[in-house]
Parts: C-alpha cells; structure tokens; sequence
C-alpha cells in the first residue's frame, strides 16, 4: 500500500511542475527558443515558489517524524520527487522544448455567422 501511494503522488507531482511550463509553451508565440523563455518568464517563478517551494517546505516537516517509515518511504521518497520534479519543470523541459519542441500553434479564425440566417 506504501508503494501504491507513492506512485500515485509521484505522478501527481510530476505532472504538476510540468504542466504548467508545457501549457505557457504552447500557447506562447515565436520561435521555440522564444516560447521557452517566454515560458520561463511568465510561469516559472509561480512554478518555483507557488510548487516547489512550498512542497519542499511541507515535505521537509517529514523529516523529523518519530516513525522510520515515514523518514524512509514519505520524506526521502518525495523529497527526491520534489527536487527532481523542479529542476526537470525549471531546467531540462525548456531546454528541451526550445530544441524540439512542437511548432507554434495555428490560430483559427472565429467562426463567421452567416448573413442569411433567421
């Protein structure tokens, strides 16, 4: 049960550091090396301070619980999470996307009403 609710936190952390840079990549504009720094510039900060920081924080009070178990299986392990989860959402996904990244996405126009419609 201990290691069904670290995968399931771990996906979820994971995602989370992300999601976020990737969303603000794709809805950037320019050239991928561009919306990487666009990316950085606008969502990063919230990224660091908003998720990993405060996750570092809540993780770092399980490190002084009584229990071994939580030491070893919850502090280490997200911890670990944590820290690999912000340096690959802050450092390796942009520089990874600014050379491989997907293309700009298209803009489609609005829909035009039709003129004869009753």
């Amino acid at each position: 049960q201990v290691s069904l609710v670290n995968l399931a936190m771990g996906l979820g952390i994971s995602v989370e550091f992300v999601a976020h840079i990737m969303h603000e990549f794709v809805e950037s504009k320019g050239s991928r090396t561009e919306r990487a720094y666009a990316s950085l510039r606008n969502k990063g900060a919230s990224v660091l301070t908003g998720i990993a920081i405060t996750k570092f924080i809540g993780v770092l009070v399980l490190a002084f619980a009584s229990t071994r178990i939580f030491e070893i299986y919850y502090f280490r392990v997200y911890m670990i999470l944590v820290v690999v989860g912000a340096l690959h959402g802050l450092i390796f996904l942009p520089v990874i996307l600014s050379i491989m990244g997907p293309p700009q996405l298209k803009t489609i126009p609005p829909i035009q009403a039709e003129e004869n419609s009753n």
